[in-house]
């Protein structure tokens, strides 16, 4: 659905762009920039003084249609099974979209994204008590193929995302799900290329219902890391997700 354009992270919007349905344009006047994006019928516009430059950057895939949740439940194709004791990397391509920035020296502002997929749908990581109670997560439910060769590249709209599982248990353990918090999980890309990264993951099998996923290292030394959205400002990160309710 991608109208292919060399440099698309990290490109300043001086003209125009196209993304797939959406078509972007800047205009430069004498004292103030005017942004205007088109897509579906669908017309955004703001007014920018004229030291802003508008840039394009991955983003998480959260925003559209709008802000609800940090956090996304990754549903498997198929179950990535462990024997005892036992460890294994995989790979998964998380769904992201492209945001707008607009920025100013050091400072920066979200402006506007582009969707890039046609499935937005939620879920429930958590038990339903009753008809009118439930205990765990809202999350963005995205699908995902689990691959375990290390050869991936990420794919266009998407961030690529390593995965150690590490079984602490004493029996097989069949892994359908993640959930991850996208408020400590950094994305990463870059610039000039559609090449998207999440930093490394480890998932910790606690127990048959119990997980642990936890954010670890940089994925790769040229990757410069997204500037944190509004809506993630000032929250108290934690150093992982606990998984309560079974993967």
């Amino acid at each position: 659905m991608f109208r292919r354009k060399s440099g698309m992270y990290g490109l300043v919007v001086k003209d125009s762009l196209e993304v797939g349905e959406a078509f972007i344009r800047v205009e430069r006047f004498e004292n103030h920039l005017k942004y205007r994006r088109s897509m579906k019928g669908d017309i955004k516009e703001a007014i920018l003084d004229k030291n802003a430059v508008v840039e394009t950057r991955p983003i998480y895939s959260l925003f559209y249609p709008s802000f609800i949740t940090g956090y996304i439940l990754v549903a498997f194709s198929k179950p990535v099974v462990l024997s005892p004791k036992s460890l294994l990397r995989i790979q998964l391509q998380l769904p992201v979209d492209l945001a707008l920035y607009a920025y100013s020296g050091d400072f920066y502002q979200l402006i506007d994204l582009v969707p890039l997929h046609s499935n937005y749908k939620y879920a429930l990581y958590g038990p339903v008590i009753s008809s009118v109670e439930a205990t765990g997560y809202i999350a963005r439910l995205v699908k995902a193929e689990p691959v375990a060769e290390d050869t991936v590249e990420p794919l266009e709209g998407h961030c690529l995302t390593k995965v150690l599982i590490v079984n602490k248990t004493q029996d097989f353990a069949n892994v359908s799900k993640i959930l991850l918090d996208a408020k400590p999980l950094k994305i990463f890309y870059i610039p000039g290329t559609w090449k998207c990264y999440t930093q490394d993951i480890k998932m910790v099998l606690n127990s048959s219902e119990h997980a642990s996923v936890l954010y670890e290292e940089k994925p790769c030394k040229e990757c410069i890391e997204l500037e944190e959205p509004e809506e993630f400002k000032g929250l108290l990160r934690t150093l992982s997700t606990e998984m309560l309710w079974g993967y």
